[in-house]
């Protein structure tokens, strides 16, 4: 592509048709107009400079003396004497084009023959007498007008002839216009980040490079974001939006070179002020474009990696102000979980709160109806004497903000909270990191409260919320699981028994004995152990291939990715079962058969009666006392939320009651069989409850909406040493999550179990259901 023309031709070449007072030679004029200028462009663009007349209404090109079909764009440059009208236009390929005339009332001003168009090597001609400004007019003429309606803006050679025009502006600008510096350094991924000085942020932006010309989100802060690598921005230019009177800027020229800037791990502080303004940049730039994944990305990852800000409490007893922001994390969804507590005896905080993303600097307030209040015998201790007043009744506080990471554009990895004071002031309380694995964030939300201050509004509109959001991007994060065989399993088995194992490994000895001392057992069931302990894997396969040595049983070992809970286990064992099995017996690691044969024991009803879809056993403590004789619901506590209970509980072992089988609202999940097929169109086990609790009432109260019954089989008797492995948990014993567990349960299956214990709790059960419900 040639040259354009040079600066110095820019500067030095004289006017061109003067208000078309002194044509040129070349050029005759047509009836008694003058002459037209004419300028072949690349791409097939041709500019026609055409005189400014005073009453121009109706005015038309005509090629030919026919009128110019649209498109075609205009622009009026220069003022006074000097004002003319330059119109583009792209003639079809090949058009039998002869003469060029400008008609206006009916008279042509102003003719030109093709022929005589000059060179697009001499257009530094036209502009030449035009300041810089009316240049950059122009350039942004092209690039808006010309490059959009002549579906042009992606041509090689018309982006070419913007960038050398380009250059000649920012080369006569000279000094004035100083370039874009990058602030990332070469290499990084596709999103660039470029320092643009003394660059208004509003208005429309646009990036020249040799690819053509594209539409760029405007800078903010002085940080620009631009979509490709600096090798190939090195020859490209900005072209910002008009100044704030109207008039056209400059374009900015992107430098070639930046001295090597610190990468991520060499960044600062979050609260470093070049790492705010790459951040705010970023954040802006999602704003306006939520898709924008890369972008979210990078933030993501600058605020992982830029180092934390130090905590920030106010814990003086001599202070009239007291706070701690001591949790504020991400619920994996969207939101963000925060539990603190304030002490404000002299009412200072009339402001309200407001969360505040410290690189950012975006704040959140935080509702009033979100906020909820709760005690803590910790601060009233700390602060019984404290000389302006203690911490009042509740200065605990929990909320959970489900759209907060919509107003900050993405996960923050440290939030502040604003305590807004009367006066206006703002003290700041600082809470440590809060972007954690979700398991881990998980267990810290359902610490958040002590279990006493617990009630229906904090668990539904603040813990099971957040809990859920957590629960689900723990089990996202779920790998696929490891299958280890130990010996041949037996071909046609048309049970699978199901048995997960987490940290207590104590009965598996026992439990492999019972079942290698059962005859039918061996020969029609497949032992599919589920570790969902990863941790303990070799330890455990050591263990049964130890035990396949002494028993020659059979057996297979799942392995979970990570620790996901009993429902998650129970599922991936159902997958790993062999195709001949109809039936899927789940069993809890601290269960032992009491005799040979409770199989086939729990299998009969099934066998008899298609409608059956899970059978339950008679579960007994150690000491031959009934545990379990069926499950059912009861009401219990303010709230009036169903319990799990078990029938019999307690009661003797041959107690008349508990040795007739019958049907009951469903079974617990620690000796369950139920049929294959129908444990698959459920969906197996629900994965919403955390760790391990409701999920088995919860499958039997999605098999009944089957249409299907659940019985119980005296028949089959079985050892339960109660709750050994879950109470093991720290993930469960240590948190609420029994009590998260319970409300979904209740919430979801409230109306149903209303009126499935209407035929429970009358006639021969009568004397079951009432008696005091026992938590599963």
């Amino acid at each position: 592509m040639s040259q354009i023309g040079t600066t110095q031709e820019l500067q030095a070449a004289p006017r061109r048709l003067h208000g078309f007072a002194h044509a040129s030679p070349e050029h005759e004029a047509a009836d008694d107009g003058q002459a037209l200028g004419l300028w072949r462009l690349p791409a097939g663009l041709l500019v026609v400079e055409a005189p400014a007349i005073a009453d121009a209404s109706g005015a038309v090109l005509l090629f030919d003396g026919n009128p110019l079909q649209p498109p075609q764009g205009t622009i009026m440059l220069g003022t006074g004497a000097s004002l003319r009208r330059l119109i583009a236009i792209r003639p079809p390929d090949g058009a039998p084009l002869a003469r060029i005339s400008f008609e206006a009332q009916a008279h042509v001003h102003a003719s030109a023959s093709l022929a005589e168009a000059h060179p697009v090597e001499t257009f530094a001609r036209l502009l030449a007498g035009d300041t810089m400004g009316e240049q950059a007019r122009f350039l942004r003429f092209l690039v808006e007008t010309c490059g959009p309606i002549f579906r042009i803006a992606r041509h090689p050679g018309f982006a070419t002839f913007l960038l050398r025009l380009a250059h000649a502006i920012v080369v006569r600008q000279g000094p004035a216009c100083p370039p874009a510096h990058p602030l990332t350094r070469p290499g990084t991924p596709a999103l660039s980040m470029w320092h643009v000085p003394g660059a208004s942020g509003a208005g429309l932006w646009q990036l020249l490079s040799a690819a053509g010309t594209q539409r760029i989100a405007p800078p903010v802060g002085g940080v620009l974001m631009l979509e490709s690598r600096h090798a190939a921005l090195r020859a490209s230019f900005l072209l910002p939006p008009p100044g704030p009177d109207g008039a056209a800027r400059p374009p900015l020229r992107l430098a070639a070179s930046a001295p090597r800037l610190p990468g991520l791990l060499e960044a600062g502080a979050a609260t470093a002020p070049a790492e705010r303004a790459v951040a705010r940049a970023l954040f802006r730039r999602i704003a306006a474009q939520p898709g924008d994944v890369l972008a979210t990305r990078l933030l993501r990852d600058r605020r992982l990696l830029s180092r934390p800000a130090a905590l920030r409490r106010l814990d003086d007893p001599a202070r009239p102000i007291g706070g701690a922001l001591e949790l504020a994390v991400s619920d994996g969804g969207g939101g963000v979980f925060i539990a603190g507590w304030l002490r404000d005896p002299l009412g200072m905080v009339s402001g309200g709160l407001a969360l505040r993303d410290l690189m950012t600097g975006q704040t959140l307030p935080v509702p009033a109806h979100a906020l909820h209040r709760v005690a803590r015998a910790d601060l009233a201790a700390e602060f019984g004497k404290a000389a302006h007043g203690d911490a009042g009744p509740r200065p605990g506080f929990l909320a959970h903000l489900p759209q907060a990471e919509a107003m900050t554009g993405g996960p923050v990895a440290q939030w502040g909270l604003d305590l807004r004071l009367a006066s206006g002031e703002t003290i700041q309380l600082i809470a440590p990191p809060g972007l954690l694995p979700p398991g881990r964030a998980r267990a810290l939300v359902l610490r958040a409260v002590h279990p006493q201050g617990l009630s229906a509004p904090i668990l539904d509109e603040c813990l099971t919320p957040a809990v859920a959001r957590l629960q689900r991007a723990t089990l996202d994060c779920l790998g696929a699981p490891e299958i280890i065989r130990i010996g041949r399993p037996p071909v046609r088995a048309p049970v699978a028994i199901i048995i997960p194992l987490y940290r207590n490994l104590r009965f598996l000895p026992f439990q492999v004995a019972a079942f290698a001392s059962d005859a039918g057992l061996r020969a029609g069931a497949e032992i599919i152990f589920v570790l969902d302990s990863p941790e303990q894997r070799d330890a455990v396969e050591h263990l049964l291939r130890g035990l396949h040595a002494i028993h020659a049983m059979p057996m297979s070992l799942v392995v979970m990715a990570t620790n996901a809970g009993y429902a998650s286990a129970s599922n991936a064992g159902a997958a790993a079962a062999g195709g001949a099995a109809k039936y899927l017996l789940l069993l809890n690691s601290d269960v032992i058969p009491a005799a040979p044969g409770w199989v086939g024991a729990m299998l009969a009803p099934m066998r008899r009666d298609g409608r059956i879809l899970a059978v339950g056993p008679k579960l007994l403590f150690e000491d031959g006392s009934v545990q379990h004789a069926g499950l059912f619901f009861a009401r219990h506590g303010p709230q009036g939320d169903w319990l799990n209970g078990h029938y019999g509980k307690g009661m003797p072992r041959r107690h008349p009651d508990v040795l007739r089988a019958r049907s009951v609202p469903g079974v617990t999940g620690a000796a369950l069989l139920v049929r294959r097929d129908a444990f698959a169109q459920v969906g197996g086990f629900c994965t919403d409850y955390v760790i391990g609790d409701y999920e088995d009432s919860d499958l039997c109260l999605r098999l009944r909406a089957l249409g299907g019954d659940i019985r119980y089989a005296p028949a089959a008797e079985l050892y339960h040493f109660e709750r050994q492995s879950i109470m093991g948990h720290a993930g469960y014993a240590q948190t609420l999550a029994c009590a998260h567990n319970r409300r979904l349960h209740h919430r979801r299956w409230d109306a149903t179990i209303t009126a499935l214990m209407v035929g429970f709790g009358t006639g021969r059960n009568a004397a079951y259901a009432a008696r005091p419900a026992v938590a599963a």
